[in-house]
């Protein structure tokens, strides 16, 4: 006998699988949807592993096939065990970033009459449970949650709860509906050949001209026609269509539309750019390393630019290059915002290869395309974070544009995990390779660098140089040395003086102020002290509706010290009025 061991869809499961008996008539692979009797209840569940033997003396049958083809492939399988032991996660909320969008479905409550809850006699009821028991008597089985919003959650537990006392009313869990499948439209086609159809169409010209137009028009393009077109162009009626299915010259299929959220854009075909040395040189190190065989451990890059270097470039040679070797690709932003540029920079190069999968799809689209993409349909997926568990085969290179961006941090819900570190762990399993981008990148990734994890590119210049396109200058000003010359002020003298000097101009000026509260650090005029937080070692900012210094890390409040705790200067009054200044 074989065992699986399985990640269950609930939420006590925690961080573990759970051992279940193969029955001999069910044929299993790893990676595919299962459901199992958990408790009292039957479950979703994926299957994470097969073995020969189980430490669990009595184990229970999976109950069946959710779905015949594997759901997850075994790379994906591997991420997703790593994801809940690295970040602490649940097994099965790890599973469930790579199922496909609407596959979970929840147990909900439902109600129902028993069949004493018919007798008249078992009366009289409070006016709540007269309520309650007249909705079942009309809907039948009825969602806990819908009679709770008619008539209340106080008075609807109440009443339930004398109801199921009295054994008038059952409750049950079941599964909620399945949310989304393939969109099915009906179209028309010959049932005939086209010359039967067109003598047909002859024939019933006089005294039936709708079936006449409806045969010469599927006489006359390749079928099959979709139903609604069929009707709009002829401007027949579903009894028309019906008749002509009963003299069997024409017949309905049910043919499966996709809901591409490209559909209605079109790009235009976009040329190579002529590359710079500084490009050519980054592109051939990838190339090298793409045409390597997969091994154990993650393939990065670094791939440090200014803005305007090329990198996009650098990127789009490198799909080039995998697709040529029979790969595919990722291709990450950091936020949503910016996918609809990207996709017309890489669908411009790789014209109808390219899927978008992200949040604000619909969960139709969602579903296709995520299908699509696991048939293999789409050489490129760009995507934000959450694009990095598409199902894409055979990925050979996984691009992270602008890698220092916080928003590749998921932080909202668990499970909690660091985009960047994903990828690296899927480089590592699947042998793709990596490349990180940015023209600030993170310090983390600056030190993987010059340690020789990562490989470090660079392209330290502008494609055009000249004096329109090139880089703004930027002045540091240390504060400090300010105070230290008298000034007093918020801005630096350099600063007032450009602001001076534009306003002459009568130009404008745009000062971005990138913080939450009124300062976003408090600082000793004397001796240049800022205050910071003992646990994060960040400046506290200081919220003046609240009269306190916060910490925008860890949420430490403090009050305003009335002396510096460096230097003792101040008093409680000159420390206040720099705080107002």
């Amino acid at each position: 006998m074989g065992y699986a061991e399985v990640a269950v869809n609930s939420p006590i499961a925690q961080r573990r699988t759970f051992s279940y008996s193969i029955p001999p008539a069910l044929s299993l692979t790893i990676g595919q949807a299962v459901w199992v009797p958990f408790g009292s209840k039957t479950l979703q569940g994926v299957v994470l592993e097969l073995t020969d033997h189980t430490a669990i003396e009595e184990t229970r049958d999976i109950a069946g096939l959710i779905d015949p083809t594997p759901i997850l492939s075994p790379v994906q399988v591997q991420l997703a065990c790593w994801i809940s032991e690295y970040y602490l996660a649940p097994l099965f909320d790890a599973v469930a970033l790579m199922l496909p969008p609407g596959f979970q479905r929840k147990l909900v409550t439902s109600l129902r009459l028993s069949s004493e809850g018919f007798a008249p006699e078992n009366g009289p009821f409070a006016p709540a449970e007269q309520q309650l028991l007249n909705i079942l008597r009309k809907e039948g089985r009825v969602p806990l949650k819908v009679a709770e919003k008619t008539l209340g959650i106080k008075a609807t537990r109440l009443a339930l709860s004398h109801l199921l006392r009295k054994g008038l009313v059952t409750r049950s869990e079941v599964l909620e509906k399945v949310r989304v499948k393939p969109r099915f439209l009906p179209h028309l086609n010959l049932a005939v050949e086209v010359q039967v159809a067109q003598e047909a169409a002859t024939k019933l010209t006089r005294r039936a001209p709708k079936q006449a137009a409806v045969l010469k028009l599927l006489a006359s393009q390749p079928p099959p026609i979709p139903a609604e077109e069929v009707k709009r162009q002829t401007h027949c009626t579903p009894a028309t269509i019906k008749a002509l299915v009963n003299q069997g010259l024409i017949r309905i299929e049910q043919v499966q539309i996709q809901r591409d959220p490209l559909l209605h854009y079109s790009y235009a075909p976009a040329l190579a750019h002529i590359m710079t040395a500084a490009q050519e040189a980054a592109l051939n190190q990838v190339r090298a390393l793409l045409k390597q065989p997969a091994k154990g451990g993650a393939k990065v890059f670094l791939l440090h630019g200014v803005t305007g270097s090329g990198k996009t470039e650098v990127y789009l040679r490198a799909l080039a290059e995998a697709i040529t070797l029979g790969k595919r690709g990722l291709v990450l932003v950091p936020e949503i915002a910016l996918t609809p540029q990207t996709i017309e920079r890489f669908a411009g190069r790789f014209p109808q290869r390219v899927a978008v999968l992200h949040s604000r799809l619909s969960l139709g689209e969602r579903f296709d395309v995520w299908q699509q993409i696991r048939e293999g349909a789409f050489d490129v997926v760009i995507g934000p974070r959450s694009a990095i568990f598409a199902p894409q085969p055979d990925l050979g290179l996984i691009v992270l544009d602008e890698e220092h961006e916080w928003t590749y941090k998921q932080q909202e819900t668990p499970p909690h995990y660091h985009t960047r570190e994903v990828a690296l762990k899927l480089s590592g399993l699947s042998g793709a390779v990596v490349v990180l981008g940015s023209a600030t990148p993170d310090v983390e990734s600056c030190y993987r660098a010059q340690t020789g994890k990562y490989r470090l590119l660079q392209l330290p210049e502008r494609i055009t140089p000249d004096e329109e396109s090139s880089l703004p200058k930027v002045e540091i000003v240390d504060m400090r040395q300010e105070l230290k010359a008298g000034n007093r002020s918020i801005f630096s003298r350099s600063l007032s003086k450009a602001i001076a000097a534009t306003l002459v101009a009568r130009e404008q000026i745009i000062l971005f102020l990138n913080r939450r509260g009124t300062a976003t650090l408090v600082q000793c005029r004397d001796c240049g002290l800022a205050l910071k937080c003992r646990r994060c070692d960040l400046p506290l900012t200081y919220h003046a509706s609240e009269q306190k210094l916060i910490c925008h890390q860890c949420n430490q409040k403090k009050p305003v010290p009335a002396y510096c705790p460096d230097c003792r200067s101040g008093g409680s009054s000159s420390w206040a009025s720099a705080l107002r200044e």
